[in-house]
């Protein structure tokens, strides 16, 4: 039985559906592999844990994540999920923007009558169009593939500002699948219904929603008498007896409790008002793919079109046909700015197409790349990224020394994102830069002591040098935190053969194989072990 504990430290939800569970090392944060869901009363991995996804105590919750459950916090550049502070809690100015302005105009005794006036120091959502109130809303309640415009973080929206100029959101569409949806999805459904249609686009959020008061506390005729401002009861087309069965409640039959595609163990109320049937619900096994739709920008860049589709691939769903997208609009964008490198390289490494990156980098020059274009450091870490892949790219094809350099620039650009460091550790060590490899992994784990790979490699060091009982100490405390970490049972059971211990070698080659049974060197040591 393998025992490992965490403490948890942040706990994300409104208790409603669900309740997730975050942990945080020395400022990284990163997800609990267990949420309680509170309508059926369970303990069960969070959404995409299923699938032989389980990414155990070590998926990253990024700025991304954290921006939209919580308010913003003080992210500390250079990293995926390492924060400098962690608020507890949406605030006001998730709604009413920055409050600065407002309280300094109080304190020096500027009272604005806002029952005459606006004030302008601060957002009334109130006051907004029902364009810019939609937007405020689906900051967070329009889940998707967010695809960020150029320079823009995920800290850039306040409210009174169209999403669209600092990200699209993106949803995948099917034929036939016109009734299943994702959690958070209240402004997209909503706007396909005949309701906020048939209001010219004047409905929104806050028609029915009073923001300060939670949907349960709210009375049991509130939303009924919402429906009736518009709508006569009287000309309801069901039948007395079923209307009395559901309290004459509108919502019960036209915004139906329904399970979503994303979110196991939860039914939220589908915000498509409409007349439902249970044929609708049922599944087409005849769907199609008609693409990626931007549901909050209509005339979305071939940019951003061509990241929507990468981002889909690399995240939620890898299909062929979401590359073959991405590169059909490639063809409409400049692949030698800045942006356009960043999508080619990109593009590519998914493709696993090592030596079209290669000969990328070196058409557009090795020196120009590293001193000219991959030179910024943002939110979004792009440089870094590409000039990892960039790297990655030339160490499979065995050139350790433009790989070195491509690393190191990742690393200056994204000090805190311990994969690349982990990655360049190993380099240092291919080219027998023995003990800077060794300082890059206690770097690492100076930063997260939970982190794996760099026991794993630590291990394989100072196994090569002779000093046998640490490098078992390194591995036996990375099986300690993942007793299935591939790498590590296969550096254990070549340290066990060469210590002549077949048996505790075919155990570690044993698990390696019922995880992975194509790993072709658990296979080969354990030819060598019946060979023995």
């Amino acid at each position: 039985i393998h025992s490992l504990k965490h403490q948890i430290d942040y706990i994300i939800g409104s208790g409603h559906h669900t309740n997730s569970h975050l942990i945080e090392t020395n400022g990284y944060l990163y997800q609990a592999p267990v949420t309680y869901y509170t309508q059926d009363s369970i303990l069960d991995f969070p959404p995409g844990f299923e699938n032989e996804q389980n990414t155990r105590f070590s998926r990253k919750m990024g700025l991304e994540c954290v921006a939209c459950h919580n308010a913003y916090p003080d992210f500390i550049l250079g990293s995926e999920n390492k924060y400098q502070h962690i608020p507890t809690g949406i605030d006001c100015e998730r709604c009413h923007g920055p409050g600065e302005l407002h309280v300094n105009s109080i304190a020096q005794g500027n009272l604005v009558d806002t029952n005459h006036v606006i004030d302008y120091t601060i957002v009334n959502p109130a006051d907004l169009s029902p364009e810019l109130q939609n937007d405020m809303c689906a900051r967070c309640h329009l889940q998707g593939n967010a695809v960020l415009k150029k320079g823009k973080s995920f800290f850039d929206f306040k409210p009174g500002m169209f999403l669209k100029d600092v990200m699209d959101v993106y949803l995948p569409r099917y034929s036939g699948l016109d009734n299943q949806f994702i959690m958070a999805s209240h402004l997209d459904r909503m706007q396909m219904s005949n309701c906020y249609l048939a209001s010219e686009q004047e409905m929104t959020c806050v028609s029915c929603h009073n923001p300060h008061i939670s949907v349960k506390e709210m009375s049991s005729n509130f939303f009924n008498n919402k429906c009736l401002q518009c709508h006569d009861n009287l000309n309801c087309s069901e039948n007395h007896v079923s209307r009395r069965e559901k309290n004459n409640d509108c919502v019960s039959c036209h915004m139906p409790n329904s399970k979503t595609i994303d979110v196991p163990h939860v039914k939220i109320t589908d915000h498509k008002i409409g007349i439902h049937t249970k044929s609708q619900e049922r599944m087409d096994l005849d769907t199609v793919f008609l693409g990626l739709e931007c549901v909050n920008n209509t005339n979305p860049s071939n940019e951003s079109i061509v990241q929507a589709y990468l981002q889909q691939y690399e995240r939620f769903d890898s299909r062929d046909y979401y590359l073959d997208s991405a590169l059909k609009y490639m063809e409409f964008i400049d692949l030698y700015n800045n942006e356009g490198i960043y999508m080619h390289i990109y593009y590519l490494f998914l493709k696993q197409d090592y030596l079209s990156i290669i000969e990328e980098a070196h058409n557009t020059g090795i020196h120009t790349l590293l001193t000219q274009k991959l030179i910024h450091r943002d939110y979004s870490n792009k440089d870094a990224w590409t000039c990892y892949r960039i790297g990655e790219a030339f160490v499979k094809n065995k050139n350790l020394k433009l790989a070195t350099d491509f690393y190191q620039q990742a690393i200056k650009l994204s000090p805190y994102n311990l994969e690349f460091r982990n990655k360049y550790g190993v380099i240092l060590y291919d080219q027998n830069k023995v003990q800077f490899a060794i300082d890059e992994f206690e770097f690492i784990l100076n930063e997260d002591h939970n982190f794996i790979s760099a026991y794993a490699n630590l291990g394989y060091i100072y196994f090569s040098l002779g000093q046998n009982q640490q490098a078992l100490q390194y591995y036996d405390y990375a099986l300690k935190l993942d007793p299935y970490h591939e790498t590590t049972l296969i550096n254990k059971a070549e340290f066990l053969l060469f210590d002549n211990n077949k048996k505790d070698a075919f155990i570690c080659i044993e698990k390696v194989l019922k995880i992975n049974p194509d790993n072709e060197k658990a296979k080969t040591l354990l030819k060598n072990i019946n060979e023995i």
